[in-house]
């Protein structure tokens, strides 16, 4: 009786902890493939409080482009970014 009551918690967790990272892997996934249009673009921009030109939209869809080809990992850092972000100590003095 105890011991299925502690599986039956075990599993109960596992299956939250689970779910939470599939669906967060499918939000990423979901986000990063999104195509927006420019107009989509623009009133995002303005939600946040930012008026954009032609050319910045350009520059967001071609940003937007650029990271969907290579999606964020789920958890922890690419090896590429390994290091940025950094600053030594010597570097600000």
């Amino acid at each position: 009786m105890v011991i299925t009551i502690i599986v039956g918690i075990v599993a109960l967790l596992l299956g939250l902890i689970g779910g939470f990272f599939l669906g967060a892997w499918a939000l990423r996934r979901s986000m990063a493939n999104a195509d927006l249009g420019d107009q989509e673009i623009i009133d995002m921009a303005k939600k946040m409080g930012r008026n954009l030109n032609p050319r910045q939209v350009q520059m967001i869809r071609q940003q937007m482009k650029k990271a969907g080809n290579n999606p964020p990992p789920l958890l922890g850092k690419r090896a590429s970014d390994k290091g940025k972000g950094k600053v030594s100590a010597m570097k600000k003095k």
